[in-house]
């Protein structure tokens, strides 16, 4: 392959895991896409908590040697190998899902895992969506069994992953019971939510009140229990999560927020850094096998990068998300791409609200403050035609770099 075939792009990677500080801004290049791939010219780049965990090396997915972090992207297609139809896919506007990769400003992705941004989403909002929506329906559809009107617990609600588990709960009318971690992000979601009366939202903390706070949430909504627990947290809420379920309840491990560490791992002289994660590891939960036959309840875990390989699995995700017409999802947080170190560190803060994006080019970071501002119904159409002169001024800047 000759040098000009090359795509010259930016990346982020990290030379090995630990520490926050092996995470590179670098130059590198990229090949054409292969057969049945399109290159993605990268609008805003995705952030998840497994992106800490992966550059910190206690992901049990993340590669041994050099790699490029981040899971999904937003952008517009430039280019696509052999056996793709130019025609359905050129020029694009698209998000993507990958197993690794994502900080980077092109990316080539097998088309199994794109999917075009509807019209009326932004490049951030279609960015906000792939990862954490497959994360909450295969979860919540798939392991959970969800049906209708049924009752669930939703911990860390305010995220990016529970925001888009309210958004489908609210399509079954569900009643829920959501958990966050602050004020700020109690008020976000009663703003949001508060007229609905089958929503209830209360602060995980303090633990040891936790499982009695939640009865009394249920006693108000007539309950006596809960179907399904979404749980991102663990930690000291496993066993009252378990607790709370009923007769064939289902508890949904998506995550393990309360084991995620709040400094760099390495060198090896942050000593207390490895004793905190240490004695979280030793004294996690373990259960009883013969407990779960005899109370009747079961316990699943889901991590979304091990179906990656099952692109009809994947498919069938896609078509149910796209029956349900979810509004697009909550932007809460947008970095520039050359501050991808910052964004990280607030996502491990736990202080984040709804889903952080980098953003790669300037002029989409205009478009949360048209998201966030809209006022219906005159909103939505302010919303709309901002949204094409942004697209428009994006392709512009796109073209001259």
């Amino acid at each position: 392959m000759s040098q000009s075939q090359l795509r010259p792009r930016k990346v982020w990677a990290i030379s090995h895991t630990g520490s926050l500080a092996n995470l590179h801004y670098e130059n590198d290049l990229l090949p054409p896409p292969p057969p049945h791939h399109v290159q993605i010219k990268v609008h805003c780049v995705g952030l998840n908590f497994a992106d800490v965990f992966a550059i910190l090396g206690v992901y049990s997915a993340t590669p041994k040697e050099k790699f490029i972090p981040g899971f999904e992207v937003s952008g517009i297609i430039e280019a696509v190998g052999e056996h793709v139809d130019k025609k359905e896919w050129l020029e694009k506007r698209v998000y993507a899902v990958m197993r690794f990769g994502a900080y980077s400003t092109y990316v080539n992705v097998k088309t199994t895992y794109v999917k075009q941004i509807p019209q009326s989403w932004t490049y951030q909002e279609g960015c906000a969506f792939v990862a954490q929506a497959m994360t909450a329906f295969y979860a919540l559809e798939e392991l959970g069994g969800l049906k209708p009107q049924q009752t669930i617990l939703v911990h860390s609600a305010a995220g990016g992953v529970g925001m888009s588990a309210l958004a489908i709960l609210e399509k079954k009318n569900a009643k829920i019971i959501g958990t966050v971690g602050n004020q700020l992000k109690l008020d976000v979601l009663n703003g949001k939510y508060g007229e609905n009366p089958n929503f209830t939202f209360i602060l995980r903390h303090p633990a040891y009140s936790f499982e009695s706070r939640a009865r009394h949430e249920l006693n108000k909504l007539g309950e006596d229990g809960v179907d399904i627990v979404l749980d991102s947290v663990m930690g000291d809420w496993f066993w009252p999560n378990y607790n709370l379920l009923r007769n064939q309840g289902r508890l949904i491990l998506v995550g393990a927020g309360s084991f995620t560490p709040t400094g760099n791992l390495h060198p090896f002289w942050n000593i207390f850094s490895w004793i905190k994660l240490a004695w979280a590891y030793i004294w996690r939960q373990k259960v009883d096998a013969f407990e779960l036959i005899t109370s009747n309840k079961a316990i699943l875990g889901f991590n979304l990068i091990h179906l990656f390989h099952k692109e009809e699995v994947l498919n069938q995700i896609f078509e149910g998300l796209a029956s349900l017409n979810l509004d697009p999802p909550f932007v809460g947080h947008v970095f520039s791409f050359e501050d991808a170190p910052d964004a990280i560190k607030l996502i491990q803060s736990g202080k984040s609200v709804g889903k952080v994006i980098l953003n790669v080019l300037l002029f989409t970071s205009y478009e949360l403050v048209i998201a966030n501002s809209q006022q219906r119904p005159l909103g939505k159409l302010v919303k709309f035609l901002v949204g094409i002169v942004i697209r428009c001024l994006e392709d512009m800047k796109l073209n001259r770099m």
